[in-house]
Parts: structure tokens; sequence; C-alpha cells
């Protein structure tokens, strides 16, 4: 079972979700914002294990160097997106006068694969459309969506990389998914699959 915790972080509001397998104590971090001490506190001394990037653009990677560095966290993406880690102009971080942090990844997952956390398994799903790599991690009944759907809404398409066609389709793939899953998205507020299999008017 996963305990979650969460804040936000940076000039963009990007949520950073804390995850924790409560029967051992491993922790893993999805998205990692910034290197600052807001986020070491948040982290505080847990095992961190991994950082689950749900896709590469510079306010979800930023800190990701930094946060590696000092924890020793295995750095997972999908192989379309880790260009990002390494390139300002892949991450948009050039275009938005952001501080670009290279790194590179430790883990290449895709569709299907899983991720074991102490005795908590997380499932990877491809979700593209707002980047072509974009991926939502999912663990007992919460879902970890990234850029790719928020409340009553969902990502940008008109990024390089995005696709409106293929964010429809990624949308359409989530909404199918069984039960009423927790909705932890990257920004925005927390929400659950059934409102917004009922609410949102791009999951319709």
């Amino acid at each position: 079972m996963l305990d979650v915790k969460y804040d936000v972080f940076g000039s963009l509001e990007n949520n950073c979700y804390l995850i924790t397998d409560t029967a051992t104590g491993k922790s893993a971090l999805v998205d990692c914002t910034e290197d600052s001490q807001k986020m070491r506190n948040f982290i505080g001394d847990c095992e961190l294990e991994y950082i689950l990037l749900t896709h590469g653009h510079f306010d979800h990677i930023a800190g990701v160097k930094g946060i590696r560095e000092l924890t020793g966290a295995k750095v997972v993406i999908s192989s379309e997106d880790s260009p990002m880690l390494s390139s300002s102009k892949a991450s948009l971080a050039a275009f938005c006068g952001a501080q670009q942090n290279n790194t590179d990844a430790d883990m290449i997952v895709g569709d299907g694969d899983t991720i074991t956390l102490g005795e908590s398994i997380i499932r990877v799903i491809s979700t593209p459309g707002h980047t072509k790599g974009g991926l939502c991690y999912i663990c007992d009944d919460k879902i970890f969506t990234g850029d790719t759907l928020f409340f009553c809404s969902c990502g940008r398409t008109d990024f390089p990389g995005g696709s409106s066609a293929e964010i429809l389709k990624s949308l359409k793939k989530i909404a199918d998914l069984k039960g009423n899953l927790k909705v932890y998205p990257g920004h925005d507020r927390v929400s659950t699959l059934d409102f917004e299999r009922a609410n949102n008017p791009y999951m319709k």
C-alpha cells in the first residue's frame, strides 16, 4: 500500500508527490520541479529509491540532477522523453528562461512495465499527447497523470512533440481503466477518475 504526500513547487505551480510503500518505508518522488531547500525538506530523510518522471518538460525535471546526487535515487523516464534530460531546447527550458541542469536516465520504461517499490508494484502506462513520451504511474487505487489529465482538463498539445489526437487517445485509455482511481495530476487539484469520466469534456 502506498502513502502519498504532495506539495506545490515552482512558478508554474507543479505538484510533486512523495510516495512511500507503507510496509517497507521505501519511497519514490513523482516529478522533481526543483532542487531547493523546500524540496529537500519535503523529501526529508526517507529512503528515496526512484525519481519517476511523467515527462521531460523543464518544470518537471529541473531538480532531478541535484536530488539524484543527494539521494542516489534512480531516474525513470520514457525513451521518447529521455533526451529532454540533457537538452534545454527539448525540455523547453531555453524558451522559458529556465535553468537546465543536465542529467540522464537510469531506467527507461514504457507501456506495461512495472517498478517494484518495497512491496508495492507500480504499473507504467504510456500516455503520449502532451509530449511524445508521456507516462502515467498506477499503484493501488492511485494514478499519477503528469500533464496528461488535469481536473476537468488536459495538457497542452501545442508544444513540440504534442498531439491533440494522441492526447485524446491517451485520455480514453485512462478513462477505460477499471475502478475509481484517485487522480494525482501534475498541476491543479487532485480528483477521481469517476469525476473526470463524468465531467471532463476531453474524456467524453
